[in-house]
């Protein structure tokens, strides 16, 4: 990709001057094609210029940290703006089925911007799941900075959390205050990043004297003044309740986030209720695994069995890893059967950084970057005897073979795709795509023993459970206390798991929890209607291809993609053709995991 090659001082290019590249006139109008490429290249060039994110993973040198104020999200919703305009005055009809993709997620890329901009006031700025302090700090520790280029990101921090201070304190304004018990983790977490200059992370390798100052006498201070904004007096107003429909237009931002998370319209309601309905299913499956087992006892009787037995638990933060990597052996032998390509990039497990493991539930999966080149599934090590790992198969299928490791290395790998879809992740595609592939553990023989069934249903139930409460919590007026209940009698999460997960889903990220079930959901079904449409001619791996050979895309445009591809597979005159036994491709990573002791899932 030759803008890796580019030289800092041409890397870029700004806001304005992409605008006036795609407002230039020529003798001659570009063809459908290329005038797409022109709006997908602008569309990336400008994701590069604002993504710190992008930047440490291509390890790119950051030259400005974000800008976290409502003038600069609105100046986001003009280039979103030029963006549509521009789309809009494209003929589709001389694109190929991939650009019509690429049109159709541009489009809905920035109609989410456009439209977000009047919810910007009831996102969370500061809170642990939903904060970007995590990303940007690692400008300071993934990055090779020269001195010079490390004083002046240190007084670009201190603007970047004077401008979060700030949002908080209007926000505030607006009578939308961090809930009471959310507090001690958001300032929890901001009292650990500041440190004395020698230990503190933003010093990197850098001994001198100015940074050290820069440290001690400008950012410690930036972070003091905005634990500050949350003083007692904030403490004393903040509400007692959770979730969004307490705030002015929270009901209505709710929504919007259910759309952006999910990109389905389904109602608040219409989600709880199928929420429900999956919570039943799971149970009378749970209840014949216990007559399967032969246990002596109710269900409710099982479920405590399950949720205390010492052999679902392990002894030390190492043993965690060490279960993990066991099952993900027992996968990667059956990836051939079921998948025509696999990805190049390797993949471990490795623990979460222990200070952020109080404040988050389980762990995430990291993808590869210019500094790390291996894909990493970070689990929470922290009080290993309240962690049940009876789901630790489901969760391994989940969060890295086939799951997010899988999807995402192939797409990243897919030169064939424009840039930015490489670097896009829808996020019920990609949670979805994780849950499916847990789900088809079973055809992989993962879930022949009872108990590891039983921890199928186990995972299933928590992301069920999570329709429930999240709805619940966010529009139908549930206190956090009757979730955590709830969570109770229908999860195994412990009581810290149970905690965190209600904030996160009623103060961090609304609706993103969503988007695991409704996302796995849709998949099934369209594999279910592609078996129906082509009988025998269907084929397992192909399908999977249709899935993931494109990259992520909203469930819509996901929806219409199979459905084009069932077509043309219907109308040809023989079989699906499948990539040859000598043709595939190794599982990336056998042989060569290595577990690293001491998704977000």
């Amino acid at each position: 990709m030759t803008w890796r090659r580019i030289s800092t001082g041409a890397r870029w290019l700004t806001a304005s001057a992409t605008l006036l590249l795609l407002c230039c006139t020529t003798t001659r109008a570009p063809s459908s094609s290329a005038a797409l490429k022109q709006i997908a290249d602008a569309y990336w060039n400008h994701r590069l210029v604002e993504d710190v994110g992008l930047q440490i993973k291509f390890g790119i040198p950051t030259e400005h940290l974000p800008d976290p104020g409502y003038a600069h999200a609105t100046s986001e919703v003009q280039f979103a703006r030029v963006q549509l305009q521009r789309l809009d005055k494209l003929d589709t009809a001389g694109l190929s089925e991939d650009e019509r993709i690429t049109r159709s997620l541009l489009q809905w890329q920035n109609e989410l911007t456009v439209e977000g901009l009047q919810h910007f006031w009831l996102r969370s700025f500061i809170t642990p799941y939903a904060t970007s302090i995590r990303t940007v700090d690692e400008v300071f520790t993934a990055e090779k900075l020269t001195p010079a280029a490390r004083l002046r990101l240190l007084d670009e921090y201190v603007r970047y959390i004077d401008g979060l201070a700030s949002a908080v304190r209007e926000q505030r304004s607006r009578g939308i205050l961090i809930p009471k018990p959310e507090l001690p983790l958001v300032r929890g977490m901001i009292a650990r990043i500041i440190a004395a200059p020698e230990q503190s992370l933003f010093r990197g390798d850098d001994d001198s004297a100015a940074v050290k100052d820069a440290i001690a006498n400008r950012v410690n201070p930036a972070l003091r003044r905005l634990g500050d904004v949350l003083s007692d007096e904030y403490a004393q107003q903040a509400p007692s309740g959770v979730g969004l429909s307490q705030y002015p237009g929270g009901a209505e931002a709710y929504r919007y986030f259910i759309k952006e998370q999910t990109s389905l319209t389904l109602s608040p309601e219409e989600i709880h209720q199928l929420g429900l309905r999956e919570l039943e299913r799971i149970n009378r499956e749970l209840d014949d695994v216990r007559k399967q087992v032969g246990f002596d006892g109710t269900l409710a009787d099982f479920r405590r069995f399950l949720k205390t037995d010492p052999r679902f638990h392990a002894k030390s933060p190492e043993e965690i890893g060490e279960r993990l990597m066991t099952y993900v052996r027992r996968i990667e032998p059956q990836i051939p059967r079921f998948f025509a390509r696999a990805p190049r990039a390797k993949y471990d497990v490795k623990r979460l950084h222990p200070a952020l493991e109080g404040s988050m539930t389980f762990g995430y999966y990291q993808q590869p970057r210019a500094n790390d080149a291996i894909g990493h599934y970070f689990y929470n090590g922290s009080k290993p005897g309240e962690r049940n790992l009876l789901f630790a198969p489901a969760l391994m299928l989940h969060e890295l073979i086939p799951g997010h490791y899988f999807q995402i290395a192939r797409q990243e790998e897919n030169e064939a795709l424009p840039a930015f879809r490489r670097q896009s992740f829808d996020n019920a595609y990609v949670e979805g795509w994780g849950e499916y592939s847990a789900a088809i553990g079973t055809e992989m023989g993962m879930y022949a023993d009872p108990y590891d069934h039983a921890g199928r249903l186990v995972m299933d139930s928590l992301l069920s459970v999570r329709l429930v409460v999240d709805t619940g919590m966010n529009a139908l007026g549930w206190s956090r206390e009757r979730a955590m209940q709830y969570m109770r009698d229908n999860t195994f999460q412990s009581e810290t798991e149970i905690a965190t997960e209600t904030l996160r889903y009623s103060v961090d990220i609304p609706a993103q929890a969503l988007a695991y079930k409704l996302g796995s959901l849709k998949i099934l079904e369209l594999r279910r209607k592609a078996e129906q449409q082509l009988g025998p001619r269907f084929d397992i791996r192909q399908f999977h291809e249709w899935i993931v050979g494109s990259g992520s895309m909203p469930l819509t445009v996901l929806e219409q993609h199979v459905n084009e591809r069932v077509v043309t597979a219907s109308s040809a005159g023989a079989p699906p053709s499948h990539v040859s036994d000598a043709e595939h491709e190794e599982p990336a990573g056998t042989c060569s995991v290595a577990v690293r002791p001491s998704s977000r899932w």
